[in-house]
């Protein structure tokens, strides 16, 4: 298991972490979260051992292998393919020192390479690394290409298969959803629920989150705090924990009837679109957390239009190709009217951000027409507005030089809303994160007061406070909307229907996200059981010689002897290995309920005493019997890894 004990952690001066802890089990998964600055990424660097401690330590099994993605290899020669192979560092090495020995012709080393290969079974290795790669958004043809010819974006996707090809026992990753369209986050929640490692896990996506892990640790006042469940049930037990607050009940009292007039709202409209009724659901949910969200710092509000005309935009017979390609978009006809809430969904290169930007006119069309209403306002935002910001200029500087009537001190007020406090207000934008570049980015597109608001990536570099006061401010917006967003639930939140960019086409999806995400896992699964079945039918293994010399047969015999007394050596000991972790899970699962039934603040009531003492008895026993068991764990391991070393 990782252990981090008391440990105190600094950046600079500014203290992070003070006495802080936490334990993570073989095969646990826990999401890590907190505001911008915090020291999430910090206590990564921490385990990795790239970041000293200034008190306490961090401690993990000796023989655990940790994947992570690295930073390097910006100008890395290798094909997509070999680069992700070398993730599995095993593999690939025993690859290259096969080649070598075949370049030498010595028969021996390949005889003996081979058998280390058969022993790691070699040839599931590459069919591993082209699921990834097609789950991750890429095509057959990028294999072959270079991972410096990619984009930044793609770069980091091949940095998130590379760690995924590890063979690691703790894999720790950092926001692995920026860069990820909607359709390959779906496919990494699939694949972490199935890793059998422990999981680290630093993410502001809400429904990523939910759907991978069985634990959230807060970072907050210089502590972690660990919460079982998923994110949703983190934010019932923090709700509750913060109603005990009575410094919060009068604005508690404002966020519930704000989200009772607003879940009235959409009531009404969800009669007429199915797939409005998830988003009701999730409003709901809503009441139960206004207290957690009304310690948000920011709050966004875009003003309501001052006219909304209908239809805002006709798309006709549209047409569109970058040079010496194939057209992207062949003859488009779609209609956007007054108040509709878009979520444009497609694979990453289907064409969803050239789409966008046909819409605003940084793109020309080469056939039909966009055809705007009189009087319609765009506020569009998207990475690349972002990257153009004047870094020499300051907030207020930016404001002023984009709305010539805003006096000073207006434009100090407005930006307090998005989190930009008076010194923040005068600093220079070179010295900000990305994500407070972002709400700067959104601040000019709320005072341009928009009747249509475009959206490519919002959420991007944004914290989850950041990005509950935007998903707040547009669920009140009344104008047009168009997001594309890997988020599921903003999506979920403001979005009525789903156009689907494919095939050449953007096209209305008769059905809600649910549905589109099932469709396109579907064939996903298709295509890796299409790929499995071609493995199957070839015989040859993939980088492996034929023929390595008369010895050979009389070889594998000697060495599949010796692997068949290596596991009778090693049969008691594994067994009772695979009965301790049994009885770990047991021992865990029971653990887990025992925090939900400690959690709940009925069991606190003077009438049940008794009950709540049964309980904590219960929980030292059980804590005892665990360290007992994880001990035993490592015992079994270090006696399995030196019988090992004796058969080498």
């Amino acid at each position: 298991m990782l252990a981090i004990q008391s440990i105190s952690l600094r950046a600079g001066t500014k203290s992070l972490l003070e006495n802080a802890s936490l334990t993570l089990h073989p095969g646990q998964k826990v999401g890590i979260i907190g505001r911008n600055g915090v020291g999430k990424s910090t206590l990564f660097k921490a385990i990795l051992g790239q970041q000293s401690v200034d008190a306490g330590q961090i401690s993990m099994p000796a023989n655990w292998q940790v994947g992570y993605v690295q930073q390097e290899d910006l100008e890395s020669a290798l094909s997509a393919m070999d680069y992700v192979l070398s993730g599995d560092s095993l593999y690939y090495q025993l690859v290259n020192q096969l080649k070598q020995a075949e370049q030498e012709n010595d028969s021996n080393a390949m005889v003996n390479l081979h058998d280390q290969l058969d022993h790691i079974q070699a040839y599931q290795v590459p069919l591993k690394a082209e699921q990834l790669l097609y789950g991750l958004g890429f095509e057959k043809a990028d294999l072959a290409r270079e991972y410096r010819a990619f984009s930044g974006g793609w770069q980091v996707r091949l940095k998130l298969a590379k760690a995924l090809m590890q063979r690691s026992d703790l894999l720790l990753l950092d926001e692995p959803t920026n860069h990820l369209d909607i359709e390959a986050v779906a496919w990494l929640e699939q694949w972490l629920a199935a890793y059998s490692g422990a999981v680290l896990l630093i993410s502001h996506d809400r429904h990523f989150l939910d759907q991978v892990v069985s634990g959230i640790a807060l970072m907050e006042d210089q502590r972690i705090a660990l919460y079982t469940g998923n994110f949703e049930s983190y934010e019932r037990q923090r709700s509750m924990q913060l109603m005990q607050q009575q410094s919060l009940l009068d604005k508690q009292k404002q966020r519930m009837q704000h989200l009772k007039t607003f879940i009235t709202r959409f009531k009404a409209k969800a009669s007429k679109a199915k797939q409005a009724q998830s988003r009701v659901k999730a409003l709901e949910r809503m009441e139960e957390i206004a207290p957690l969200q009304a310690t948000n710092p920011f709050r966004f509000e875009f003003f309501n239009p001052d006219h909304l005309p209908d239809p805002m935009l006709q798309v006709e017979k549209l047409g569109f190709g970058y040079p010496d390609e194939k057209p992207l978009f062949e003859s488009i006809d779609l209609v956007l009217r007054a108040g509709d809430r878009i979520g444009l969904v497609g694979v990453n290169g289907s064409g969803k951000s050239t789409f966008l930007k046909l819409i605003v006119q940084e793109f020309k069309a080469q056939t039909g027409k966009m055809r705007y209403a009189k009087g319609l306002k765009v506020g569009y935002f998207a990475q690349h507005q972002v990257e153009a910001l004047d870094l020499d200029a300051t907030p207020v500087q930016t404001l002023l030089r984009e709305f010539e009537t805003l006096t000073d001190q207006q434009a100090r007020d407005f930006l307090g809303g998005f989190g930009f406090s008076h010194d923040q207000a005068l600093s220079p934008i070179r010295h900000f994160s990305g994500g407070e570049k972002a709400r700067l980015s959104l601040a000019v597109i709320v005072y341009q007061k928009p009747n249509l608001i475009i959206l490519d990536e919002p959420t991007n570099h944004l914290d989850m406070d950041a990005r509950d006061a935007l998903d707040e401010a547009l669920q009140a917006f009344d104008g047009a909307l168009i997001v594309v967003s890997h988020d599921r639930h903003m999506l979920a939140g403001i979005v009525d229907q789903y156009w689907w960019v494919h095939e050449g086409q953007v096209s209305l999806f008769h059905g809600d996200l649910d549905a589109y995400l099932q469709q396109r896992l579907l064939l996903l699964k298709q295509q890796k059981q299409a790929k499995n079945e071609a493995k199957n039918e070839s015989t040859p293994q993939p980088g492996l010689v034929e023929d390595a010399g008369l010895n050979k047969k009389q070889q594998r015999q000697q060495n599949a002897e010796q692997r068949k007394r290596l596991q009778q050596a090693t049969q008691k000991p594994r067994k009772q290995l695979e009965q301790v972790n049994k009885q770990l899970e047991k021992h865990q699962q029971r653990m887990d309920e025992l925090h939900q039934q400690l959690a709940d603040d009925s069991i606190y009531q003077a009438d049940k005493t008794q009950e709540l003492n049964t309980l904590l008895a219960e929980q030292t026993q059980l804590q005892n019997e665990l360290d007992e068991l994880e001990m035993q764990w490592l015992e079994l391991e270090e006696q399995i890894e030196a019988i090992s070393k004796g058969f080498e």
